[in-house]
């Protein structure tokens, strides 16, 4: 099964991360798409480095969110996406289930 989590808020950030290894290690392959407040946890190192676990499919973020929450581009970690809203669409189009934060 893949797993969508859609993350609108910063104050979730020991839920995703403990969902995300709950899911892979049950054997669920996981998609994360943060926006709104939740692109701020993209500056967590422990967040941003859920993209290198095994059985995470994609980590992407709407980039309109992240210039209006002041932070650069580049100070997104490589291999996280700084997308749009279809990548959130992807997601929930290829995702089994959705869980929103």
């Amino acid at each position: 099964m893949v797993v969508g989590i859609l993350v609108t808020t910063d104050l979730y950030k020991e839920d995703l991360i403990c969902i995300t290894e709950a899911a892979i290690k049950r054997g669920h392959r996981v998609m994360i798409f943060l926006m709104d407040r939740g692109v701020l946890l993209v500056k967590a190192k422990e967040v941003a480095d859920l993209r290198n676990l095994p059985g995470v499919l994609s980590f992407s973020l709407c980039d309109l969110n992240l210039k209006r929450s002041g932070i650069s581009e580049n100070e997104v970690p490589e291999g996280i996406i700084c997308g749009s809203q279809y990548n959130n669409a992807v997601m929930v189009h290829d995702a089994d289930r959705i869980i929103v934060l």
